[in-house]
């Protein structure tokens, strides 16, 4: 009987959700007019978002069922991004979510060859126009960046996948050990297909080698 009741669910939620395909299944489903609670592998995929968590609960918000809400653990993908987090907020209708708690994502680049990784302490992020802002709660920590040789520290990020911009916002900390580059600012836009950096009022040090070697 629960495969059969599962089932219904599911048809029953794509007809009523705004023409758009949401395929939802999970150990055990309780609800009623305005809400559902999913428990125990949760999995939930609407076009190129999937979600993997062990409790949801979907919310009727204007007679649509619109809003995606679970904590204990979250494991998201996309086409172009992957995530964890200890709870979500996510938007059926518009396909924009809040990540919070721990939160580690992985952008992917062009081609799938580069990454961008990230940590910090929460992540708006905007699934159809592929933009995101994130930042940490306390003023004593940083968020922390990596690409390529590239280790970046700053209060808070916005980052648009169709500009390839990174903008750093407040105790900006840019670092290569490779190339010898030491980089404070207050804000800095950071070029992700090309690693280029763009500051005012920096603090740069670059590092030469002193020794040359015998021929």
């Amino acid at each position: 009987m629960k495969k059969v009741f599962i089932m219904i669910f599911i048809l029953s939620f794509v007809i009523i959700s705004y023409s758009s395909t949401i395929h939802v299944s999970a150990d055990t489903v309780k609800g009623g007019d305005e809400f559902y609670v999913l428990k125990n592998n949760v999995q939930v995929i609407k076009g190129t978002l999937k979600v993997l968590t062990d409790l949801a609960t979907v919310t009727l918000v204007n007679d649509e069922w619109r809003k995606l809400a679970s904590e204990g653990g979250i494991k998201i993908k996309t086409d172009t991004m992957e995530a964890t987090a200890v709870s979500l907020e996510y938007d059926l209708k518009k396909d924009t979510g809040l990540l919070e708690g721990n939160v580690e994502t992985v952008i992917i680049l062009e081609n799938n060859d580069k990454k961008i990784y990230i940590y910090c302490d929460e992540i708006n992020f905007d699934n159809k126009n592929k933009t995101y802002s994130g930042k940490m709660n306390s003023e004593k920590e940083l968020v922390k960046i990596i690409k390529d040789d590239y280790l970046i520290f700053s209060r808070s990020f916005e980052y648009d996948e169709n500009t390839k911009i990174l903008v750093l916002n407040n105790n900006v900390k840019i670092t290569n050990p490779k190339k010898k580059i030491d980089m404070e600012t207050t804000k800095a836009t950071f070029k992700t297909d090309k690693n280029e950096i763009s500051a005012n009022k920096v603090k740069l040090t670059l590092e030469i080698e002193d020794k040359e070697e015998n021929k």
